[in-house]
């Protein structure tokens, strides 16, 4: 999760897993009004947003987004299956789904906060609606789980690698914006070359010169 604040206005970029009270949280942190965007429809992004009101998402992840936040789908996501965490773990810890209307997220789109402006950029791929966003003033790009050193497209809502290495194509005609590159797992910053690797690793899988390797990830073999 990111907080990102401006003179009028705050943003909450995703909302995690939903345990806890982050809406009381952030309201130790800003008294300003806020907006949030959830950057795509996965549960570890979405689950807390069932406490707010204002909550922007890509319609395309919309059924994702209602389906990942199922709470024993998001109680057996924090467990890793480990059955004796979950024995721990009531519906009592969680924030309740979110039930509103998801406004639209599109490709393009600014939020002013007052001297900071963020643009919401489309980088399909881990997910059909996953969104990046740009903060123009600081030149900082939150590229979450679209980019990054490790990036999940074996699941049943990802795209194929020809699709994401056109849409990273794509992405490449931002660069000029931006100097740094933030992220959501892993080491959270990644050096302004990730989008390049990213394109030779999809490079190198076409060709079948990738130094593939069979694995297992959340239950998932790829």
């Amino acid at each position: 999760m990111y907080l990102v604040e401006g003179t009028e206005k705050v943003a909450l970029i995703d909302t995690g897993y939903g345990v806890g009270d982050l809406k009381g949280y952030t309201e130790t942190l800003t008294d300003k009004p806020l907006v949030v965007l959830i950057t795509h429809g996965h549960l570890d992004h979405v689950g807390g947003a069932g406490q707010f009101e204002q909550v922007y998402m890509s319609h395309a992840d919309i059924a994702l987004a209602q389906e990942h936040s199922d709470l024993e789908k998001r109680k057996q996501a924090i467990c890793h299956g480990d059955a004796q965490a979950c024995a721990t773990v009531t519906p009592a810890d969680f924030i309740p789904p979110f039930t509103g209307e998801f406004l639209p997220l599109q490709d393009g789109q600014m939020f002013d906060l007052g001297g900071v402006t963020l643009k919401l950029l489309a980088l399909r791929g881990h997910t059909n609606g996953i969104m990046t966003v740009l903060n123009v003033q600081d030149r900082t790009i939150m590229f979450g789980d679209a980019c990054g050193v490790g990036v999940l497209l074996c699941l049943p809502e990802s795209t194929n690698i020809e699709d994401y290495r056109a849409n990273l194509i794509k992405m490449q005609h931002n660069e000029p914006l931006y100097d740094q590159v933030l992220r959501e797992h892993g080491a959270f910053e990644s050096p302004c070359s990730v989008l390049e690797d990213c394109i030779e690793a999809c490079d190198n899988i076409l060709a079948g010169t990738d130094d593939a390797a069979r694995t297992e990830m959340m239950g998932l073999v790829a």
